[in-house]
């Protein structure tokens, strides 16, 4: 199957999941945080994540710490990569990912890293400092993930690090399922390559 026809189909299929999974059409904006305050601290609760107010001084998290940034992403850096940091508006940066969507009950896992040669899932290609995915290949399946969350940790890590991070809806892309509908998305690992 063309790669292109895939990911079309495959980002048709996980809106339309998440859109009968949850009528947000009567839902306001103030509805849509409440229920995500709700469905943050559940999965606070059941990972056992200890949330700290800080960032701490050494750069060193421990397995369930996450910090509260500013802009209210939840973020732990499981290795702060080779030490090179990205320039803005310079380096491309590939990332893959492992993720669950989170919302009233249910969850979807998405995983970039499962075996290639099985299912050959590209991974997210973007310019440091735009939203915008770089890889015409992937725009179908991954746009909707590469916002202002996704890209945050850059701010804090380099090439080859690998974060965990909870993306509130409204640090995702502003035009995609989760923006709209309100959803949460817990990225149980990503990781940050550059293009060399």
């Amino acid at each position: 199957m063309n790669r292109g026809i895939f990911f079309f189909l495959f980002s048709l299929l996980l809106g339309t999941i998440l859109l009968s999974c949850s009528d947000n059409s009567m839902r306001s904006y103030t509805d849509m945080l409440v229920d995500q305050d709700k469905i943050i601290s559940r999965l606070i609760d059941e990972n056992d994540l200890e949330i700290l107010k800080n960032y701490p001084e050494d750069g060193v998290f421990g397995p369930n710490q996450f910090v509260k940034l500013d802009n209210g992403l939840y973020m732990n850096v499981v290795d702060s990569g080779n030490g090179n940091r990205a320039i803005l508006s310079k380096t491309t940066i590939l990332t893959r990912f492992s993720a669950e969507l989170v919302y009233s009950g249910d969850t979807i896992r998405i995983n970039s890293f499962i075996d290639q040669s099985v299912n050959p899932v590209p991974y997210l290609e973007f310019k440091y400092g735009s939203s915008t995915v770089a890889d015409a290949n992937t725009q179908y399946a991954y746009s909707d993930y590469l916002g202002t969350g996704y890209t945050t940790p850059l701010d804090y890590v380099g090439d080859s690090a690998i974060v965990k991070l909870i993306v509130p809806f409204e640090l995702s892309a502003s035009s995609s399922t989760f923006a709209t509908s309100g959803i949460p998305v817990y990225f149980t690992k990503i990781r940050y390559a550059f293009e060399k």
